[in-house]
């Protein structure tokens, strides 16, 4: 069951969205950084919860919040499209100030795995978000679709990369990356830390 899909590791969680994640959402997707970047989005938190509602209907579908150990929001995750053992890694966003994106996409490919028994995944970035190219690669992803397909954002057409990853690979990768996320890790309990630690005056 969809609710029951939790991952814990390298600072953070994975847990499954809720109602109440609609206006966290809207501010996340609408950060500067975010604008253009992904699909477009609900412009205030009741389209969020409405949309939320049709996404709670729909199988194949797993939208998480990336949060810290003690439950303060910093990212949104998603594996969708999902047919037999392929589906889609998409909804990866990150709040800038937070190192949480290897951590992460780790705890994705654990869930892919081990929760749901994927064996394939492909994904779309678009071809001027360098970042999200760069950790692609980065993971492992290979791209194999050029910049063929167009999809309309915030308006204006963008191009988009198309990636695929073989999750026989998935040990491989945390292996490579761990030392990364622990020190990532490390990071994110010390912006924890000042984000929850009385503030003078």
């Amino acid at each position: 069951m969809r609710h029951l899909i939790v991952a814990e590791n390298f600072g953070i969680r994975l847990r499954p969205v809720g109602l109440g994640d609609s206006s966290f959402i809207v501010w996340l997707r609408n950060l500067n950084h975010v604008i253009g970047k992904v699909g477009d989005s609900a412009i205030d938190p009741a389209d969020q919860q409405e949309w939320l509602e049709a996404y709670f209907e729909r199988p194949g579908d797993y939208y998480f919040v990336i949060e810290t150990g003690c439950g303060i929001p910093v990212g949104t995750y998603g594996l969708y499209n999902i047919s037999g053992t392929s589906g889609e890694s998409g909804r990866w966003i990150v709040h800038p100030e937070v190192p949480a994106a290897i951590p992460s996409i780790l705890l994705g490919f654990q869930i892919a795995v081990e929760q749901l028994g994927l064996k394939h995944l492909v994904a779309h970035t678009v071809s001027t978000n360098h970042r999200v190219l760069s950790l692609n690669r980065k993971l492992g992803f290979q791209a194999t679709g050029g910049e063929s397909e167009l999809q309309m954002i915030d308006g204006k057409p963008v191009r988009l990369v198309q990636f695929e990853y073989h999750l026989q690979n998935w040990a491989k990768a945390v292996r490579a990356l761990e030392p990364m996320a622990r020190v990532a890790e490390e990071n994110i309990r010390s912006w924890e830390r000042n984000r929850v630690s009385p503030r003078p005056g």
